[in-house]
C-alpha cells in the first residue's frame, strides 16, 4: 500500500468464457435432485462438494505462510525487497504463475507500461554555525523536482511550535526565502505543505512523519506532480526533530541537500487466472498487489494478501468447473506506485466487460504485529452487502472487527470503486495508532502503530502475527466462496447497486 498525498482513481479491462458444466451446477444449487451416481456430500466425480466453509478450511494461516516463506526467500536473495521495479518482483510473478499453472489454470501475464522514477542521488548533510557537520539519511520524494547535480547549500529553518506549515500565516516572522524548511507531515497534506513553503520562498522541504516509531523513515510519492514545485526529501522523526531544534537554536545552521531523480519508462505485469467454469456475466474478482516498496520485503504489505489469494485459487482449482459464478484471481503490479497495474486493467475494460464484474475483493496488510481488523464498508450499495458478508462471518465466530470507509486505505480496490463496481475487503491497520479501546478489542499495545514495520526493512515473515493471518485469510476465502458458489449473494450485490 503506497504512501501518497491523496488517492487516485482509474478504470479497467476483463475477458470471460463460460463452461459447459455450469448448467448442472446451477440446477443442483437451485434445488434439483443430485445426480444418481453421486453420494450425498460429493460430486459426480466423487470429490467432496465444495462449500464456503470447506474452501476457508483450506486457506489456513499455516497454508498461506508457506507462500510467505517463499516471498521472504525471494526478497532475501534479491537485495531485501520485492520492489515493483526490481528482480524480486519478477521472481514473485514466476512463483505465483508457476503454482497456478501446476494447479491447472491458464495464466495470463498482462503487460502494463508505466512511468517510473529512478533516484540517482539523495544526500543530506547538516552543519552548525561553528562548522561541525553530520550526515542524515534522506529519502527523495518520488516525482518531485531535483536539485542541481551539485546540490543546494542553504540555511535551514523550522517553524515555531504549534505551526504546521499548512497556511501562509504559519510563516509570519519566519525568513523562509532561500532556505530549506523542515516540517512535520500534517493532515492538510504534504503536497499542500510543500506548496505553502514554496510560496514563502523556500528552496526545498525536508519533512518527517510523526509516529510512535520515530526511527522509521517513509518514502513519499509526489502525485499529482503539478502539486510539487520544489525538491522534497523525507527523514526519520528522530532526525527531523533534531534538525528542527538545531535550526531554532543556531542561526548559522545550514544544510547541503542533493536530491536527483528522473522519469523512466518501464513495463510491469498483472498476473491473471480465472476458473474455467462459472457464469461469465457474474464475475467475482479476488486480488491483491504482488509488489513491495523497494525499501522493504513486503511480507505483510502486501505478501499477506497475495499469498492468501494464491492459496484460495489453489484450493478452488479442483472445483473450478463447478463454480456458479466465474472467479478471476488477480495479482497487481506496481501498486506501490499508486495502483498502476489495477488502474491499467480497469482503464482497458469495455463498458460491457466492466458490467460483468459483480464484485471485487481486495485486502491490505492482513497480519501486522499490532493488528486490528477493519472491514471496508461505505454503508450503502453493493459494497455494503459485501461488508455484511464479512461482518456476518466474524460475528458468528466471535471475532472483533471495526468498519471503515474503503477510501481510508489507498489500494487497488479504489480504481474499481471509481468505475462503479462494488468492492469489499479487509485490512489489519498500518500507520494509524492503536487506541486503548482498540487494545481492549483486539489485544496488542495502545499507543503503537498497528504495523510498526510498514514500508520498513523489518516487514519480514517474523513480524507477521499468525493469529491475524489465519483468521483474516479464512475470512477472505469464505466470502469468496459465498460469491463464487451461491447465486443469492451476487444477486443481492447486483440489486443493491
Amino acid at each position: 500500500m503506497p504512501v501518497f498525498d491523496r488517492p487516485l482513481r482509474h478504470t479497467l479491462r476483463l475477458a470471460a468464457a463460460a463452461a459447459l458444466s455450469l448448467a448442472c451446477l446451477s440446477a443442483q444449487q437451485a434445488g434439483a435432485a443430485p445426480l444418481p451416481s453421486a453420494p450425498a456430500g460429493t460430486t459426480a466425480t466423487g470429490r467432496a462438494a465444495l462449500s464456503p466453509d470447506r474452501l476457508a478450511d483450506g486457506v489456513r494461516g499455516r497454508d498461506v505462510a508457506r507462500h510467505l516463506r517463499a516471498f521472504q526467500r525471494i526478497a532475501d536473495a534479491e537485495g531485501g525487497n520485492r520492489g515493483y521495479n526490481r528482480p524480486g518482483f519478477t521472481r514473485s510473478v514466476r512463483y505465483v504463475a508457476g503454482k497456478l499453472a501446476a494447479a491447472g489454470y491458464e495464466v495470463e501475464r498482462q503487460r502494463v507500461p508505466y512511468t517510473d522514477f529512478d533516484i540517482a542521488e539523495e544526500r543530506l548533510s547538516v552543519r552548525s554555525g561553528s562548522g561541525d557537520g553530520r550526515r542524515v539519511p534522506v529519502l527523495m520524494t518520488r516525482f518531485t523536482p531535483s536539485t542541481s547535480a551539485a546540490g543546494l547549500d542553504a540555511r535551514v529553518v523550522a517553524l515555531p511550535r504549534g505551526r504546521t506549515g499548512c497556511t501562509a500565516s504559519d510563516y509570519d516572522g519566519v525568513t523562509a526565502r532561500g532556505a530549506v524548511v523542515v516540517l512535520a507531515r500534517d493532515a492538510c497534506g504534504f503536497g499542500h505543505q510543500q506548496q505553502v513553503a514554496a510560496q514563502a520562498g523556500a528552496r526545498a522541504v525536508v519533512m518527517y512523519y510523526p509516529t510512535p516509531s520515530p526511527q522509521n523513515n517513509y518514502r513519499l510519492m509526489g502525485l499529482p506532480r503539478e502539486n510539487f514545485v520544489i525538491p522534497m526529501g523525507m527523514v526519520s522523526q528522530t532526525d527531523g526533530e533534531r534538525l528542527a531544534r538545531q535550526a531554532a537554536s543556531d542561526e548559522g545552521a545550514r544544510v547541503r541537500l542533493t536530491l536527483r531523480g528522473d522519469d523512466v519508462r518501464r513495463t510491469t505485469v498483472n498476473v491473471i487466472a480465472e476458473t474455467r467454469g462459472g457464469d461469465p456475466d457474474d464475475v467475482v474478482v479476488m486480488g491483491g498487489h504482488l509488489d513491495s516498496v523497494p525499501e522493504a520485503p513486503g511480507i505483510n504489505d502486501n505478501g499477506s494478501t497475495a499469498a492468501t489469494v494464491l492459496q484460495t485459487a489453489l484450493e478452488l482449482a479442483p472445483h473450478q468447473d463447478r463454480v456458479r459464478n466465474k472467479v478471476r484471481f488477480m495479482w497487481w503490479g506496481a501498486e506501490e506506485l499508486i495502483d498502476v497495474g489495477s488502474g491499467y486493467y480497469v482503464d482497458h475494460l469495455s463498458p460491457a466487460e466492466r458490467g460483468r464484474i459483480a464484485a471485487v475483493l481486495n485486502a491490505e496488510l492482513l497480519a501486522p504485529s499490532n493488528y486490528g481488523r477493519f472491514v471496508w464498508d461505505p454503508g450503502t450499495g453493493g459494497s455494503h452487502r459485501i461488508a455484511e458478508l464479512f461482518a456476518g462471518y466474524f460475528e458468528r465466530r466471535g471475532l472483533p472487527f471495526e468498519r471503515q470507509d474503503p477510501g481510508a486505505i489507498g489500494s487497488d480496490h479504489l480504481v474499481f470503486q471509481a468505475a462503479g463496481i462494488p468492492v469489499g475487503g479487509l485490512d489489519g491497520g498500518n500507520l494509524q495508532v492503536k487506541t486503548p479501546e482498540q487494545q481492549a478489542r483486539f489485544g496488542g499495545t495502545a499507543g503503537r502503530m498497528f504495523d510498526p514495520c510498514y514500508h520498513q526493512p523489518c516487514d519480514r515473515l517474523e513480524a507477521i502475527d499468525r493469529t491475524a493471518l489465519d483468521t483474516n485469510a479464512r475470512a477472505l476465502a469464505w466470502v469468496l466462496g459465498e460469491l463464487a458458489l451461491k447465486d443469492g449473494a451476487v444477486r443481492g450485490i447486483r440489486a443493491a447497486g
